[in-house]
């Protein structure tokens, strides 16, 4: 009876060893919570698409945003073009700021945005409440350039083709 009672004790730390080591960023989730990933991972890439909930993190100088991808009408996407500095809409032309403010296009406002929270150096994004909905910003400093629309192709997930994140 010892020796079995030993046993289970022993395989039970080895299994709370390998969900430590394994599951580590999940064990920080809460609830409706996804890992964007660590800070420094994601201040280094300056945006991450997290293509499974459709969100874009997006690295700020007071923190982080979490931005949907959902442009607000009928459905469409938006991509990030980086040589733009700009989410669009390979549908529709809707166009915002790095930030998810609206610049252009039919789209109902600035693009959703989801609580974003600090937790143990990992970068989470509260999915539970869905995004909240602004209305459509009035920005001056419409962005310049060669632009990303009609090109529709994107690598990686999440980006015009154009660029990397």
């Amino acid at each position: 009876m010892r020796r079995l009672l030993i046993a289970v004790s022993l395989l039970g730390a080895v299994l709370v060893t390998l969900v430590i080591v394994f599951l580590w960023p999940r064990a920080q989730e809460q609830a409706g919570e996804v890992v964007a990933g660590t800070v420094d991972e994601v201040r280094s890439s300056q945006i991450v698409y997290l293509a499974e909930p459709g969100v874009f993190v997006v690295a700020v100088d007071e923190g982080f945003l979490a931005l949907s991808h959902d442009a607000r009408h009928v459905g469409d996407r938006v991509l990030f073009c980086t040589s733009e500095n700009t989410f669009s809409s390979p549908a529709h032309g809707e166009r915002f700021d790095r930030l998810g403010r609206y610049v252009a296009g039919p789209a109902a406002g600035d693009l959703g945005r989801f609580p974003v929270v600090v937790r143990a150096d990992h970068v989470l994004v509260d999915l539970s409440g869905g995004p909240e909905l602004p209305g459509r910003s009035t920005i001056s400093d419409d962005p310049a350039g060669p632009g990303c629309e009609g090109e529709g192709a994107e690598s990686p997930p999440g980006f015009y083709t154009d660029g990397t994140p």
